[in-house]
């Protein structure tokens, strides 16, 4: 009996853990307002992306009601019942509208993306037109934060 003890304790120490599964769900239909900031400018808004459009409306500045549309090739704007539309590809790439959506579209679509297990959540890197990037979401796959590295533009989620 004294020598099973050593396995019968190992055995009991096994079996009460479990493995957690770190395993995010990637960032794909969400509702969330937003922060803006690129340089001493900041302005609030709120980005909904739904169906492989990601959808920007402006909260706050001269903009408020600003509403911007991005399907990954047009860029739609509508304010105060004027709307019109333009190519998205020859647009600023810092268009909140844009920088998202290329986000997104690249998580979704890269398979061997680089996501990090970090303290309260999840870290995803990689390149759009805009330059590199650090996606930060949360334990709860709500979204944390968006920057750009060798810029001064990034883009933090509020959570309610």
């Amino acid at each position: 009996m004294k020598r099973a003890l050593p396995f019968i304790l190992i055995f009991m120490l096994f079996a009460g853990c479990q493995v957690k599964d770190y395993t995010p769900i990637k960032p794909a239909d969400f509702e969330q307002e937003v922060t803006v900031v690129s340089g001493d400018f900041s302005y609030d808004c709120k980005v909904c992306s739904k169906e492989n459009v990601v959808t920007v409306t402006v909260l706050s500045t001269a903009a408020k009601g600003m509403v911007m549309s991005y399907n990954g090739d047009t860029l739609d704007f509508d304010y105060s019942g004027f709307e019109y539309n333009i190519d998205g590809k020859n647009f600023e790439k810092t268009n909140p509208a844009i920088a998202v959506y290329e986000v997104i579209d690249y998580i979704d679509n890269t398979p061997d993306i680089s996501i990090k297990k970090i303290d309260g959540g999840f870290k995803y890197e990689g390149r759009v037109a805009m330059g590199n990037f650090i996606l930060i979401q949360n334990d709860d796959n709500s979204l944390k934060s968006l920057s750009f590295r060798d810029t001064d533009y990034h883009i933090d989620f509020k959570n309610t």
